[in-house]
């Protein structure tokens, strides 16, 4: 999980986001459960114009495991960090809202303030999280204190950072693109048009 810098919030979001938020929860405490929900659109800016906005934050990578692209054979999806049915209030907040591929939104309502948010300005990867070589499988810092560890574990289970086969992706992923340096040392190759960046930074020789 590779560290974002999050954009400026989209003025149109900005000044909407407090009063659709409201609406939704009021909605959902009328109606007793997590339902209604839709992306408004605004001065004709809406569900693709954020998408457009947080694709330009990773490069059309997911947030979560960095698979690329997003939006063509991997479909890309807005995950809400806090989820909406349960902090209706952030639904449209710019902060709570990442460009997320379909097996990481598989997180759905699941929630723990120890979850490792990657635009957060204290998050680093290499304090959180190491690498198993053999496996292509994230594991936690073995020298981070116990509480960050706990962060990692969270983080990898409930955005199934391990499972999927995404970890047999990531070796693929790092042969492929040191087989292309090694082919011809004079190509500058541009490392995001690959997956998983964190892991081949950290991997390559």
């Amino acid at each position: 999980m590779d560290k974002i810098t999050r954009s400026a919030e989209p003025a149109w979001l900005a000044e909407k986001w407090q009063e659709w938020g409201e609406d939704l929860q009021a909605k959902y405490a009328e109606a007793g459960k997590a339902s209604g929900f839709i992306w408004h659109q605004y001065n004709n800016q809406g569900y693709k114009t954020l998408v457009e906005a947080l694709s330009a934050m990773t490069v059309r990578h997911c947030s979560f495991c960095d698979a690329f692209p997003m939006g063509s054979s991997i479909p890309n999806t807005i995950e809400h960090f806090k989820p909406k049915s349960i902090y209706p209030l952030f639904a449209y907040k710019w902060d709570n809202l990442f460009l997320c591929c379909g097996i990481c939104q598989r997180k759905g309502d699941k929630f723990d303030e120890m979850l490792l948010k990657p635009d957060s300005d204290s998050y680093s990867f290499d304090d959180y999280f190491d690498i198993h070589w053999d496996t292509g499988e994230l594991i936690p810092n073995r020298d981070a204190s116990h509480e960050a560890q706990a962060s990692a574990l969270l983080t990898i289970e409930l955005y199934q950072l391990n499972k999927n086969g995404k970890p047999s992706d990531r070796k693929r992923e790092l042969t492929h693109y040191q087989l292309m340096k090694n082919s011809d040392s004079s190509m500058s190759l541009n490392i995001d048009e690959f997956s998983f960046r964190f892991y081949l930074t950290r991997g390559v020789s």
